[in-house]
């Protein structure tokens, strides 16, 4: 266990400023944890916005020590215990609500417009399964067109083969 100084902004939009906490941190652990062991035990009103904790959906961004980053992505064994406060800060570029959490409401608005994945029907074709192309000739004497073109063979030369 490492013992760490963390310097967490705390306020609103109109007023605000730094509070360091003391934590110790264990292997492994990245700053969302950290943040999370803060509000756990020293500052159980600290809002902190997070979601999936797999560096997927970005909730989790914050400024550390001066640049963006996700909380759920950043290890703690990259800053040094013994050297100067990690700093976490909103993130700049949304409007600030409390302590960590922004609106991002933006980028669901943003979302909304654009369309759903709707896959494509399945190819009638039977001469496409899975990807490969089938052989209407049953694959005799390995012809050419009847193997996928990433399974020709290359010449010695690098030039695939005109089979």
């Amino acid at each position: 266990m490492a013992n760490y100084t963390m310097r967490v902004y705390r306020g609103d939009k109109n007023q605000g400023g730094y509070k360091d906490y003391t934590v110790d941190v264990e292997e492994g652990q990245v700053v969302l944890d950290v943040i999370h062991t803060i509000q756990a035990t020293q500052a159980p009103d600290l809002a902190v916005r997070w979601n999936c904790k797999a560096g997927k959906c970005g909730s989790c961004s914050a400024e550390i020590n001066g640049k963006p980053a996700l909380m759920c992505m950043t290890r703690m064994n990259l800053y040094d215990p013994a050297g100067l406060a990690i700093t976490v800060a909103p993130m700049k570029a949304w409007p600030h609500i409390r302590d960590l959490v922004t609106d991002v409401s933006f980028n669901y608005q943003v979302a909304k417009k654009i369309p759903a994945f709707t896959p494509r029907a399945p190819e009638a074709d039977a001469l496409r399964r899975r990807g490969r192309r089938v052989c209407p000739r049953g694959r005799r004497g390995g012809r050419s067109h009847c193997r996928p073109l990433r399974e020709r063979r290359l010449l010695p030369n690098g030039f695939r083969s005109r089979e």
